[in-house]
């Protein structure tokens, strides 16, 4: 069956499960910021809230920096962003979490040791994410600054809930989702381009990756993880690398286009006033909701939908008036609110 979670209205959880290999575990959830949900969930009891503060906390053990390989070859220069890249400077970052859970883990330390030695690998074809986002004064551009000194903050935690709980089917703790990917500040430029952290559950791993929404979109992302876990299993070749020639980009007048854009979007950069995502702070008001969906529970959800759709709208009938047309005014005032057909996730 495939399972579809929806998280405080902001969060999109897919559980997949796949053949286990070797000793990595089976279970994998992906999360993504989901922009296009707004609706408000239902407010918890103080009863709720209470139990879910105390189910379960994590605790920051260390950080430290997996830098570029030295034989790396970064890109020449400043990689600035075009115009189709600069309005993304002020959206939240992306944020994804990858949960493993089996009961033949390897020891926390080889997980880690693992992590970071492909991570370093994948950082040679992806050398600007281990690079800053960065304001340069004197064209107003914002652009990519990148070396094989930059490195991508490692973040080792643990958790002391139980990672069944995460993407089970009752009412838990949202805001531990929340720490599990690591924190970055992108309200002042320079900024860190991305961040991963590893947590460790009992009989599991969380693996959090942070993102700046700027630098890179969910595909481009998920392309990188796709990369680093290849990597992982020891397939060096098995993602193709990107490229980051900004020559393959035309667009007429597309620098000033891309400076007008900052400068309309974030006119106080290097200063960046960050677009918070709705409910965030209101997230210890909100709850997670599970629905879990069936092959022919899918058909008869998009059957419904298709038969909303296609159901006529009758016209409005209006007064008539017979010295003048109607006004766009009078139009609104007669005409019935138009209902919104249900949503289905296949």
């Amino acid at each position: 069956r495939s399972r579809y979670f929806l998280l405080a209205g902001m969060i999109d959880l897919e559980l997949i499960t796949c053949p286990q290999s070797g000793t990595w575990p089976y279970v994998l959830v992906f999360v993504h910021w989901l922009g296009s949900i707004r609706r408000r969930a239902p407010v918890l009891s103080a009863h709720h809230c209470l139990l879910r503060r105390a189910m379960s906390s994590v605790r920051v053990i260390h950080a430290s920096y997996v830098n570029v390989p030295a034989t790396a070859a970064p890109p020449p220069g400043p990689i600035k962003l075009t115009a189709m890249e600069a309005p993304w400077v002020v959206l939240p970052e992306l944020q994804h979490v990858l949960l493993y859970e089996g009961q033949d883990m390897p020891p926390f330390d080889d997980i880690l040791l693992s992590l970071r030695s492909s991570l370093a690998a994948t950082l040679g074809s992806f050398a600007p994410l281990a690079g800053k986002l960065v304001h340069l004064e004197d064209t107003g551009d914002v652009a990519i600054a990148c070396s094989t000194s930059d490195g991508v903050r490692f973040v080792v935690a643990e958790c002391d809930g139980d990672m069944r709980h995460l993407a089970g089917d009752e009412e838990h703790d949202v805001r531990v989702l929340e720490r599990l990917v690591p924190g970055v500040d992108m309200g002042e430029l320079p900024t860190p381009v991305l961040a991963v952290q590893a947590t460790r559950f009992e009989g599991g791993v969380a693996v959090g990756v942070t993102v700046h929404h700027g630098v890179a979109d969910g595909r481009s992302l998920w392309t990188f993880v796709e990369a680093w876990a290849a990597a992982c299993r020891g397939e060096a070749h098995a993602v193709t690398a990107p490229s980051f020639d900004r020559s393959l980009v035309k667009l007429p007048g597309g620098e000033e286009l891309a400076r007008s854009l900052l400068r309309k979007y974030a006119p106080n950069v290097p200063k960046v006033a960050m677009l918070a995502p709705p409910l965030v702070e209101d997230c210890a008001r909100t709850t997670r909701r599970t629905f879990s969906l069936d092959s022919r529970d899918t058909s008869n959800a998009s059957r419904s939908a298709s038969s909303v759709s296609a159901k006529p709208t009758a016209r409005p009938r209006l007064a008539p008036r017979p010295t003048s047309s109607p006004s766009p005014r009078s139009l609104g005032r007669a005409s019935s609110g138009a209902s919104r057909s249900p949503r289905t996730t296949t």
